[in-house]
């Protein structure tokens, strides 16, 4: 599913920035302590290089993997979606934390399969899903 999967140093060899009619990516950063971070860019490499040194400049926990989805016309609102279906719906439900790799990379294999328009119906089929 993932264009590229590794660690920060790659993102700028191996994945180009992307034009606005190409769209844009899905990337989801895996910090150190497990947490991760789910962005919607056009300009991977910008994105993990401005992390990394805000980073270090803050005492921030820098960057242990990096997943980047395929190129999609409506990455940002593939990430809106992806960041709701992973919220926990109550206490009883996991922390953002305790998500692993795995349910992130399904959710991103569905939202991927959805049409690209109109939004709608994006929209409806993304909460039948659920």
């Amino acid at each position: 599913m993932w264009l590229y999967d590794g660690g920060p140093d790659g993102v700028c060899l191996r994945v180009n920035d992307a034009s606005p009619t190409d769209g844009g990516y899905v990337m989801v950063f895996i910090l150190p302590s497990g947490d991760a971070r789910l962005l919607a860019t056009r300009f991977p490499a910008k994105y993990v290089t401005t992390w990394r040194t805000n980073s270090k400049r803050c005492g921030g926990e820098d960057l242990e993997r990096v997943l980047i989805s395929p190129l999609h016309p409506r990455y940002e609102k593939i990430k809106r979606l992806l960041a709701t279906q992973l919220i926990p719906k109550d206490d009883s439900e996991a922390t953002l934390r305790e998500i692993s790799v795995e349910t992130i990379t399904e959710e991103v294999t569905k939202l991927f399969s959805l049409p690209t328009s109109p939004a709608h119906a994006v929209l409806e089929k993304a909460e039948n899903l659920e």
